[in-house]
């Protein structure tokens, strides 16, 4: 039942300081390990076989190598102040793109987030753009949009510091 469903999308841009490159930008994006590690809300992450067959990329998409899987447990604040919080095992899928990454999350309760994740020139220097796409039942769209909403800045924060120590 289609009705049920809905698709919504969100993006969230931030600034890259110099003296971070482009280069050093991407390289952090391909590290899946560190990518995982920037949410404060994923405690545990551990590779995941690829399905047989591999899921297909989104038209255009093209991987500089095979796609990475792993299987997260988020933890999922459905209420505020921590007054229901529930373990959610997901699994990434992280395919490498030329300018970035490609990242789908299919959690359960038929969640999807399709995001890339990508470096552009912006008015004042670099910027990291995470373009997210959500799938879900109406249901659940709050409160999957209130955990992207919610967690980006630190994410983008974390990103950005962990550029700047491996640099």
């Amino acid at each position: 039942m289609s009705f049920l469903n809905t698709t919504q999308t969100l993006s969230h841009v931030s600034a890259l300081p110099p003296p971070i490159t482009r280069e050093a930008a991407i390289a952090m994006l391909h590290n899946h390990e560190h990518f995982i590690s920037c949410s404060p809300n994923n405690p545990k992450r551990e590779p995941a076989p690829a399905p047989s067959p591999p899921p297909e990329l989104p038209a255009g998409v093209v991987g500089l190598r095979p796609t990475d899987f792993f299987r997260v447990t988020e933890v999922v604040h459905a209420l505020p102040a921590g007054l229901w919080d529930s373990d959610v095992i997901s699994t990434y899928e992280f395919t490498d793109i030329e300018d970035g990454l490609f990242v789908r999350i299919r959690s359960p309760l038929n969640v999807l987030l399709e995001t890339f994740w990508r470096v552009r020139d912006g008015a004042a220097g670099l910027e990291v753009v995470e373009d997210v796409t959500m799938k879900c039942s109406r249901l659940l769209i709050g409160v999957v949009k209130g955990a992207c909403d919610g967690n980006w800045p630190k994410i983008h924060e974390n990103m950005i510091a962990g550029i700047k120590t491996a640099a």
